[in-house]
C-alpha cells in the first residue's frame, strides 16, 4: 500500500520516536538516581525494545484532537516507564525499597505530563513549520526568471566582391584530376 508522506504523518513518526526515547531515558535515569545503579546489558536492551514498541504504538494515534493526542502520549510515557521499571526489577537491578512509593509515582507522573506536553508541542510546531515551508517553496519556485534574449549584432562593414575576380566566384569546374 502506497502512503503519502505528509507533514502530519512524518510528525507522527517523530512523536513515536520521542515517546520511546523519553520513556527509556526517564526510566533509566530515575532507576539510577533511585539507588538501583545504571542498568546495562540485557536489562537495558529489553527496556529499550519495550519503550520503542510503546513509542511505535503512540506514533500510530491520529492527531485529530490535540487533547486526545496529549492523553495518548502521557499514557504511552507512563506505560513505557512502568514496563522499564518491571524489566529492571525482573532482571535483578534492584534498588532500596523496590515497591512503588508515592513520591516515585508522583515523579514519574510529573515527568510524563511535562514530557507529553513538550512532545505534543514539538509535533504541532513541526507540522506548522513544514506547511509554512511548503507554501514558501511554492512561491520561491514559481518566480519567473528573466528571459534571455539573443543579442543581435549588426554589421556595418560591407565587403564588396567583384564578379570578375576569379577568387570571388569560387571553383566553377570539376577538379583537374577528375576531368581527365
Amino acid at each position: 500500500m502506497l502512503t503519502v508522506r505528509t507533514p502530519s504523518t512524518l510528525a507522527r513518526g517523530l512523536r513515536g520516536g520521542l515517546v520511546g526515547a523519553a520513556s527509556v531515558l526517564v526510566a533509566t535515569s530515575a532507576h539510577a538516581f533511585g539507588g538501583g545503579g545504571v542498568p546495562h546489558g540485557g536489562a537495558l536492551v529489553t527496556a529499550v525494545l519495550a519503550c520503542a514498541i510503546t513509542g511505535a504504538v503512540a506514533g500510530e494515534v491520529s492527531r485529530q484532537n490535540r487533547r486526545l493526542c496529549l492523553v495518548a502520549v502521557v499514557i504511552a510515557l507512563c506505560v513505557g516507564q512502568a514496563l522499564s521499571h518491571v524489566i529492571f526489577a525482573a532482571t535483578g537491578h534492584h534498588h532500596a525499597g523496590m515497591g512503588m512509593t508515592p513520591p516515585m509515582l508522583a515523579a514519574h507522573a510529573t515527568a510524563a505530563l511535562v514530557l507529553g506536553a513538550v512532545i505534543c508541542a514539538a509535533e504541532y510546531l513541526y507540522v506548522v513549520g513544514a506547511s509554512v515551508l511548503s507554501w514558501l517553496r511554492l512561491f520561491a519556485t514559481a518566480a519567473t526568471r528573466p528571459v534571455c534574449r539573443p543579442v543581435r549584432r549588426t554589421r556595418s562593414r560591407v565587403v564588396v566582391t567583384s564578379a570578375f575576380m576569379p577568387s570571388a566566384l569560387g571553383m566553377r569546374a570539376p577538379p583537374v584530376a577528375v576531368a581527365h
